[in-house]
């Protein structure tokens, strides 16, 4: 059409302007950031490098009940949310679910001193080269009759 020149000419200059202030923005952000580094003002140069990156979009506000019907009041959310996190945390009691457990059997456990085939056996199982146990003694005095 007769103003295609005119848009063409019009865009190129909206690119280079948009190219020219894009090089200016990030000439200025890199001497802030070289005068923070310079100083040693790491938080300074933290919170200018983070600005120079992509901004992630934040947590969306719309709230919808159990029916997928948006809410739309200001007070329905904080309601939604309360009603979720009660039906979230109250769960019955694990113990309540679990059955009676019938009473515990008796076990016949001997308690008393070894008898000699019990110190026998130990005495062979004993490991030659063993740190003391807890009464001091190494296993070679138990293992030659020491």
């Amino acid at each position: 059409s007769e103003h295609d020149e005119e848009r063409q000419q019009i865009r190129s200059r909206l690119s280079e302007s948009l190219r020219n202030d894009r090089e200016q923005w990030w000439a200025t952000k890199a001497k802030e950031m070289g005068k923070a580094a310079a100083i040693g003002n790491t938080r300074q140069l933290y919170i200018l490098i983070k600005g120079t990156g992509i901004n992630k979009s934040s947590v969306s506000q719309t709230i919808s009940e159990k029916d997928d019907t948006l809410i739309c009041s200001q007070s329905s959310p904080l309601e939604r949310w309360a009603e979720h996190f009660r039906e979230q945390l109250s769960w019955s009691s694990a113990t309540l679910q679990l059955p009676s457990i019938p009473g515990q059997c008796e076990w016949n456990i001997e308690v008393g001193p070894p008898n000699l085939a019990e110190v026998q056996k130990a005495i062979v199982n004993l490991k030659r080269g063993r740190a003391a146990g807890p009464d001091r003694f190494a296993p070679e005095v138990f293992k030659e009759g020491g």
